[in-house]
Order: C-alpha cells, then sequence, then structure tokens
C-alpha cells in the first residue's frame, strides 16, 4: 500500500497535538514534528549554530538548549526566526524521512509550521481555534507572557497555511474529536494502492 502523508498544521494553541492524539488513540500512525525537531536539537552541530546566531544564553549549563530564552528572542525578529529555521530544516526533513520510511497508509504528521522545511505533503489539515482561546492555552500551558505568544502568532500568520480540510477547534474536546475522526475516516478510504 503506497504511503499519505498528511500534515496537520495550525497556529499555536490552536489545538494540532489534540488532533495528533485523537488520532493516535484511534489507531491512526501519527508523527510529532516537534518531537522529530526535539531530538535532532541534540546534535552536536545543532547546537553549536543555535549558540554561533544567538549567544551562550541560548544554551543551559548542561549544554542542552534553553528552549525559553529562545522562545523570547526567536519570534521577536524575523531575520532570526529565518536564520534559527534555517538551522533545523534539513536535519528535520531528513529525520522525517526516516521515520516515515517505517510506516505505510495514512499517516498524520503534526507540524508547526507548514512550510518550515518545504516538504512534499500529500495534503494538510489547518487546525484553527478563535485568538483569544489560542492566547489562554499557551499563556497556562507555558507560563509566558501574551506579548511572546502575541509575537509568536504574528510570525506564524496563520491564514496563509489554509490547508485542504480545515477543522475547527472552537468548541468542545467531544465536538473536536467527532470533527478529527469524520475527517480521518474520509482520508484512509482514498489512499492509492501501488
Amino acid at each position: 500500500m503506497k504511503r499519505k502523508t498528511i500534515a496537520v498544521i495550525g497556529g499555536i494553541g490552536s489545538g494540532k497535538s489534540q488532533v495528533r492524539h485523537i488520532l493516535a488513540e484511534a489507531g491512526y500512525n501519527t508523527l510529532d514534528c516537534d518531537k522529530i525537531a526535539r531530538d535532532v536539537s541534540n546534535q552536536p552541530q545543532v547546537l553549536s549554530a543555535v549558540k554561533d546566531l544567538l549567544g551562550d544564553k541560548a544554551l543551559l549549563p548542561d549544554g542542552t538548549l534553553n528552549r525559553r530564552y529562545i522562545r523570547s528572542v526567536v519570534f521577536a525578529d524575523p531575520d532570526i526566526t529565518n536564520r534559527y529555521t534555517a538551522i533545523f530544516s534539513q536535519a528535520v526533513k531528513d529525520a522525517l524521512d526516516d521515520a516515515l520510511a517505517k510506516l505505510d497508509g495514512t499517516v498524520f504528521v503534526e507540524v508547526s509550521v507548514a512550510d518550515s522545511f518545504r516538504y512534499k505533503w500529500d495534503e494538510r489539515w489547518f487546525v484553527r481555534a478563535p485568538d483569544e482561546t489560542r492566547i489562554k492555552r499557551v499563556t497556562s500551558r507555558d507560563k509566558v507572557s501574551i506579548k511572546n505568544v502575541l509575537e509568536i502568532m504574528a510570525r506564524q500568520s496563520s491564514d496563509k497555511y489554509l490547508g485542504d480540510v480545515v477543522i475547527d477547534n472552537d468548541g468542545t474536546l467531544e465536538e473536536l474529536k467527532v470533527k478529527v475522526l469524520a475527517a480521518a475516516e474520509n482520508e484512509t478510504k482514498s489512499v492509492p494502492n501501488d
């Protein structure tokens, strides 16, 4: 059976992770690009490049990325955002290829920014939620300021990533689950054979 890769995209706090969890619990193949990127971030060449770009504060005393500091500076400047993203792009793309090679059928991949590494997705699902809901989720979850969340949201320009399927995450978890599983059922019916 041929593999079909679907990017689950959307802005910060939109509910992409919740959509991926719903799909995984229902037995669908899922991958998380943020997890792949975290694994890639431990590579010595990546750590060195981030330190060169952002300085000593970008690394914690144990040599790992200081994500809180990085988040506070990267999304405040478009040039730094682009340069930071470029450090990870190819390494994440290669790691994703390796993970996908082990799967077949329909695979749903949670991706923070749809074209951050210009992957050739078969389809894109766009998860959206009201801005005030997104801000509340992220400030509560990540213990960051509203200003920081607004900076990230401005850099993501989510509307330009509208996908082939749009999932509105503006209700209850049960309502989201119904929407996601209905959309997934339609997708798995359309996976082409070799």
